[in-house]
């Protein structure tokens, strides 16, 4: 049984990252790799861990203490946005993760709001397919492919670094179908790399990233988004200030109207925001 589901230190994987074909190409094997091994168990942790759920980076006792409270200190969060919210976390029926990955969240959630429907959706196709196939869950296409059906059906929709890693535009394309499938009143929970984590941004250790350029923008646009270079798809880091992206809400989704923020609540580093939908 592999312990880890890192195969490269990362300062070898930095020297890969500079050749993109190649960084792709071992990419694509991993993943292919981690498919074809499926899941296992892993002591401490309940249900099984796919070999592809990078969120838990070994099987040593530190690796996983740490997987576990990352997702309950998330799923307190969740709860607490919803009393913020005026919602009781008891009264949620139907509630969607968008970006689930491999259930790290959704293993949890499941133990502290036991009564609650949980959908789960995910680029990663596969992805959602085994979270909702492991936990009970049930599988949704990516919010702009999902039909109409869904629309007014949540009470609690969560978004945990999903918009850290879109541009702008795809934000706003993608809070226009969180609002349309929320139901009045409901909650919408989101994570955003915000100015405290572009201060500290070199605990990141990216060799690609300029940090007084990121700065600058934030200072000037609210807002800033760089491309991982060693992608081919339109993915990369992206920052916004409360102010920017409070904005952004107004302009695309009014109807949801904001609760609360809090600065560098996900692990220190992600601010937490909190809208409601208007009845």
């Amino acid at each position: 049984m592999l312990g880890n589901t890192k195969v490269l230190a990362k300062g070898v994987l930095d020297v890969v990252k500079r050749s993109r074909p190649i960084y792709n190409a071992g990419r694509r094997l991993r993943f292919a790799a981690g498919a074809r091994l499926g899941a296992r168990p892993v002591q401490g942790i309940t249900g099984r861990v796919h070999y592809n759920d990078f969120m838990l980076t070994s099987t040593d006792p530190a690796d996983v203490e740490y997987y576990l409270r990352g997702a309950n200190e998330f799923v307190g969060i969740l709860q607490r946005s919803c009393l913020e919210a005026g919602r009781d976390p008891n009264s949620i029926v139907d509630l969607l993760e968008v970006g689930c990955g491999y259930g790290r969240i959704v293993r949890e959630l499941r133990k502290r709001m036991p009564s609650a429907r949980v959908y789960v959706s995910d680029v990663i196709d596969a992805a959602a397919q085994f979270t909702a196939a492991e936990f009970g869950a049930h599988y949704m296409a990516p919010l702009e492919e999902a039909s109409a059906e869904f629309d007014g059906r949540f009470d609690l929709v969560y978004l945990l670094s999903v918009y850290s890693h879109l541009r702008r535009d795809l934000v706003a394309a993608n809070l226009r179908r969180v609002a349309a499938v929320l139901k009045p009143g409901g909650v919408a929970v989101i994570t955003l790399q915000g100015q405290g984590s572009a201060e500290t941004v070199e605990r990141y250790k990216l060799y690609w990233l300029d940090k007084n350029r990121l700065l600058q923008a934030l200072a000037r646009d609210g807002y800033y988004y760089e491309k991982y270079p060693y992608y081919y798809a339109e993915y990369g880091l992206t920052w916004f200030t409360r102010a920017a992206f409070d904005r952004l809400v107004l302009e695309t989704t009014p109807e949801l109207s904001a609760v609360t923020f809090h600065p560098m609540d996900v692990d220190g580093h992600q601010d937490v925001l909190v809208y409601r939908k208007d009845a």
